[in-house]
């Protein structure tokens, strides 16, 4: 189990890579959008698009590992002033409802991209992206989302810590 859940963790970091790697693109686009029109006086009809579809699949993919480092905004305010069994408990019930939660997500976003891919459908500007590439990265990171979910569930009914890190107290509401 504890071998399952470490490859999970590490996918969950492949995917925080990959959304650093689209954060950097969508700022290397954006600045040679800048300098071709203020140089150039040209625009990259792609830039702007291309950076939506990173912004989309950057907060996806890295879903997953904000999930297992803490940093998700947490509220507080009802399990503080509970014993810490009844919390335990709450976690596991609120986790559970984010397992489904993030389940159906996945699935949704996996049959859309697999849509997209079976009609070609494409974007509708000049450039004609096919939209299974974007739609594609913003599903694998959900799948990864919903995992990592399951994961923290197990890890709460096993008794282990469910998040690498205590979370920062500055983004609970308590």
């Amino acid at each position: 189990m504890r071998t399952l859940l470490a490859f999970i963790d590490g996918t969950a970091r492949i995917g925080a890579y990959a959304a650093a790697i689209m954060i950097f693109a969508i700022a290397s686009l954006i600045v040679a959008e800048v300098i071709c029109r203020a140089l150039l006086n040209i625009s990259l009809s792609f830039a702007w698009e291309f950076s939506a579809y990173c912004m989309a699949g950057a907060v996806f993919c890295g879903a997953a590992y904000t999930l297992r480092t803490g940093g998700h905004v947490q509220v507080r305010l009802l399990s503080s002033a509970v014993s810490p069994r009844f919390q335990h408990w709450m976690e596991v019930l609120a986790t559970a409802v984010g397992v489904v939660a993030a389940g159906f997500l996945a699935h949704a976003l996996v049959t859309f991209a697999w849509l997209s891919f079976q009609r070609g459908a494409v974007s509708p500007t000049i450039d004609a992206t096919p939209l299974v590439i974007p739609q594609s990265a913003v599903a694998f990171g959900a799948l990864l989302f919903a995992i990592q979910m399951a994961a923290r569930l197990v890890r709460l009914l096993i008794g282990e810590p469910a998040d690498d890190e205590e979370p920062r107290r500055s983004f609970s509401v308590e």
